[in-house]
């Protein structure tokens, strides 16, 4: 498996893995796809998950591995990455909506938050503005800083 951020001629892959998946993709354009990390099979994307950043907070959205690679820790790994890309980034919490997903989240040291608890940045995105229901949970996790060569909290 290969894991790379995406190029704007990623888009329309994207989208379409999104869409089989269930998941919202109306929204996204070729810039928000700077900080889109896909993970692929040679030429087939197997995996897919976003950032929208807003200044030291982001929004952890798009996450989405093809039916035929599930099962194969590919999310886990997503997650992993493009929490290292956005502690890259200086980002020091990840908020994120999920309708069917709180349970993996939670084991990846994500915990429920009210949703009117997100800084107004991250409310005004429109996937929490527009996409997603208000029966979306919410999840928030701070994310760890390297430090002279150590993790930190």
């Amino acid at each position: 498996m290969n894991f790379k951020l995406a190029a704007a001629q990623d888009e329309a892959a994207i989208k379409r893995l999104l869409e089989s998946c269930g998941l919202h993709h109306q929204d996204l354009s070729p810039h928000q796809l700077a900080h889109f990390l896909l993970a692929w099979d040679s030429a087939r994307l197997a995996g897919v998950v976003g950032l929208e950043i807003l200044g030291h907070d982001a929004l952890l959205r798009s996450l989405a591995v093809d039916a035929d690679y599930r099962n194969r820790k590919i999310a886990t790994r997503l997650v992993n990455q493009i929490e290292d890309h956005a502690t890259s980034l200086h980002v020091d919490t990840l908020y994120l909506l999920t309708m069917t997903a709180a349970d993996f989240f939670a084991k990846q040291g994500y915990r429920r938050t009210a949703r009117d608890s997100a800084p107004a940045g991250i409310q005004t995105t429109s996937e929490f503005r527009d996409l997603c229901p208000a029966s979306a949970v919410c999840m928030v996790k701070q994310i760890e800083k390297v430090s002279s060569g150590a993790k930190t909290r």
